[in-house]
């Protein structure tokens, strides 16, 4: 943006234009303050570029008036605000004018009035609400990394509703995964008439030594007949083998049967050819599926014995069965819950319906109507028709309520689906999954399903009440695990390579010490109620001895975590923290525009647009390092225009953290000599080192916004609509600041109409 002199003349055309299209736009003096220092303002400093058929970044101050557009007004208030506007090349307003306009934007008053909720796309659970919500309904712990796919990430975290699909393979993952969580929440097996499974003569498989014969496998040496199964739960098992031998030598031919991670249980086969016998062994075994062998182990062949029958030892196996689970599982608290305690009660339509009901109830995180209960029921009954118990039919209700959409997507109803302006009220049970969603990653708990009963959630005493209760629950963790590991990227860390070569101390155990310090730090903040400031200036960490000896902090030993003071000046706070500092560098080098882009997307909020087309990556050729430092060679890349006002001030946060190094190590030096860690913001500030930068950061509520839009985004799976960056200005405007808590945004977000409240579609 260039800001040339204004005459006179069209200074005052200019103001009276804007007057004239936005007379009584707002009360209580502001038209007034508008027409004599503000239209006048814009009209002197920045008509030339923002005014007229051509505008610069779209942005056509011309139409603005008493009102305002408050994403217009917060960006003239913030560039106002760091001297970034009018550029330092142009001629600068004086700065009581500067003070004048800001502070004519911060007392607008709210427009508090009706707003816009928005609405939220049908969202299914991501894999952690999953597994997180099969845990808090059943008690089951579901390894859902191991058995979902990824979900897709938009806006920055994988709960987004525009993108959680259900394709019709990830369907069938999901039917499986139902299965597995209803046969370990249920006790369903009766221990006197546990299933079998046989590997006859056509199923057995042999291994080397061995050969499938008429009779199943025959070993003439050291072999295996084996088959390969699922064993439904961690438990103990019959493995039956049915066999005989030739016999010959000392001892009788021996038989190992053998399930990994089971001790192999050896048997003496005494048995001969007309008479097989079956051998029977019990083991504890692992879920999962195995392999399950019978092994023979003592071979035995002298071909010139005198005796022939004393020859050649070789076993003969004709099946091989597993039977069980056999053990007596323990019923679980979900179990008895929705069974009681009177195993006396007749097992009939009528309980069925009731538990089927309690099933649903909870499952779907709102009340069943008759029709869902009455449709689990029939299959408790379909169940206890073909012979199964009455347990083996709750099973099959519960894996047909787990992938019921009601289960699977959180699901909020329109009375007007089609009308936009229809705005409502979420229902009671939809504002308890929204909170418990947002602050637990899972499913309301009792006491909160309790009041959506009563209908008291829109109380805003209960709400906030409920709130505060959550976040002190050990489940706000997720939190940490979910949003700050997404909103920190902390997941890329897992594949950031810096190159082995030249970082010899990074390692996967590093990489884990670094990931861990990040998420430890943002809990402390969290739950001891501490000031936002400290997300950005903290004067303590957690470490590791791994971690300690990375920073060069000494008196800590062994793998346990310690909290620890931090000295002041190198580190303080997420940007300084190993694991932020390495996935923003390169393999080889550190990279100020990652680091600066960073800053200003995940602390800032104020995302640099994409490159132009046509501009070229920094040459980062032999000969081009050699020839210039890496601040040289991204000082020529500035020198483009189409780059420059992106750079700037991004290159400036990012050269403020070179003296540390790739790995996130301090240093003194670097491959061109001293470092240096000067960077110049657009208004000609310089910022030297970290220190400096954080006294940037901490400087004005920018980070407070940013974590509130962030916040609101993971709330909602959405993007914020405008009425939404309207609540957020209000919000942040009523928060002391980066005085403020990590409580006080939520709390904030919480009792915004867009968390609340919902409208039809068609806008």
């Amino acid at each position: 943006m260039r800001v040339g002199v204004v005459s006179i003349g069209l200074c005052g055309v200019a103001v009276a234009a804007i007057v004239a299209g936005h007379r009584g736009a707002a009360a209580d003096g502001n038209d007034d303050v508008f027409r004599r220092d503000v239209a006048p303002f814009l009209a002197r400093w920045c008509f030339e570029c923002h005014s007229g058929e051509t505008v610069e970044n779209d942005l056509d101050l011309s139409k603005l008036g008493a009102g305002g557009d408050p994403d217009v007004l917060r960006e003239i208030r913030t560039k106002l605000r760091r001297r970034e506007m009018p550029p330092k090349e142009a001629p600068q307003p004086p700065a009581a004018d500067v003070a004048r306009i800001v502070a004519w934007i911060d007392s607008l008053p709210d427009d508090a009035g009706a707003s816009d909720p928005g609405r939220v796309t049908i969202r299914r659970l991501s894999r952690t609400e999953y597994r997180n919500t099969v845990r808090d309904l059943c008690g089951v712990d579901f390894d859902a990394e191991a058995r979902l796919p990824p979900d897709d990430v938009g806006l920055g975290f994988d709960n987004i509703g525009d993108v959680l699909t259900l394709p019709p393979v990830l369907f069938e993952k999901y039917l499986a995964a139902a299965e597995f969580v209803a046969s370990r929440a249920i006790v369903a097996e009766d221990p006197a008439r546990p299933p079998v499974r046989r590997f006859d003569r056509d199923s057995l498989q042999s291994s080397r030594g061995a050969r499938r014969d008429k009779t199943g496998v025959a070993m003439f040496s050291p072999g295996e007949a084996f088959g390969e199964m699922t064993f439904p739960r961690d438990g103990e098992y019959l493995l039956r083998v049915r066999a005989f031998a030739q016999q010959a030598g000392p001892e009788p031919a021996r038989i190992a049967l053998r399930v990994p991670g089971a001790s192999d249980q050896v048997v003496d086969v005494t048995a001969v050819a007309k008479s097989p016998e079956i051998y029977e062994v019990r083991a504890r075994v692992a879920a999962g599926r195995r392999r399950v062998a019978a092994a023979f182990i003592n071979d035995y062949y002298k071909p010139d014995d005198p005796d022939p029958t004393q020859r050649d030892r070789n076993l003969f196996v004709q099946w091989i069965e597993v039977a069980g689970p056999v053990d007596v599982r323990p019923v679980g608290e979900f179990q008895r819950e929705l069974l009681g305690d009177d195993s006396k009660r007749p097992r009939d339509r009528a309980f069925a319906i009731e538990v089927a009901r309690r099933i649903a109830n909870r499952a779907y995180r709102r009340p069943a109507t008759a029709d869902e209960a009455s449709r689990l029921a029939d299959l408790v009954a379909e169940a206890q028709k073909s012979g199964a118990s009455f347990e083996r039919g709750v099973e099959a209700a519960l894996t047909a309520a787990l992938v019921s959409p009601s289960f699977l997507f959180r699901v909020e109803t329109d009375p007007s689906p089609g009308d936009p302006n229809a705005a409502h009220d979420l229902t009671e049970f939809e504002l308890a999954t929204r909170l418990s969603y947002f602050l637990w990653s899972s499913m309301p708990d009792r006491e909160l399903s309790s009041l959506a009963a009563k209908g008291a959630l829109h109380d805003p005493d209960v709400l906030a009440a409920q709130t505060r209760r959550m976040l002190r629950d050990a489940r706000a963790s997720a939190l940490v695990t979910n949003f700050a590991v997404q909103w920190l990227e902390l997941r890329r860390l897992d594949d950031v390579a810096p190159d082995p070569a030249r970082f010899p101390e990074f390692d996967d155990a590093l990489r884990a010490s670094m990931r861990q310090e990040t998420e430890m730090f943002v809990e402390a903040v969290v739950r001891e109620g501490r000031p936002l400031r400290d997300f950005l200036d903290a004067d303590f960490t957690f470490v590791d001895a791994r971690l300690a000896k990375h920073y060069g902090l000494a008196g800590v030993k062994g793998d346990r975590f310690e909290r620890v003071p931090l000295p002041r000046g190198r580190r303080g706070g997420l940007v300084t923290q190993a694991s932020i500092l390495t996935l923003t560098s390169n393999p080889t080098r550190t990279s100020p525009v990652k680091r600066g882009k960073f800053i200003l997307e995940e602390i800032l909020a104020e995302p640099p647009p994409p490159p132009p087309p046509g501009v070229g990556a920094l040459d980062e050729s032999a000969a081009a390092t050699k020839a210039a430092s890496l601040k040289e060679r991204l000082a020529r890349h500035r020198s483009d225009p189409n780059c420059a006002s992106c750079h700037t001030r991004m290159d400036a946060l990012g050269f403020a953290l070179e003296n540390f190094d790739p790995v996130g190590a301090w240093r003194e030096r670097d491959e061109s000599g001293p470092v240096d860690a000067v960077g110049t913001l657009p208004d000609g500030r310089a910022i030297d080192g970290p220190a400096q930068l954080r006294a940037v950061l901490t400087a004005d509520d920018a980070f407070a916004r940013c974590l509130a839009e962030k916040l609101l985004v993971y709330a909602l799976g959405r993007a914020p609509t405008r009425d939404d960056r309207r609540a957020l200005d209000r919000l942040v405007k009523s928060l002391p600041g980066l005085d403020a808590t990590f409580e006080d945004v939520v709390l904030g977000i919480v009792r915004m109409d867009g968390f609340r409240r919902r409208r039809g579609e068609g806008k």
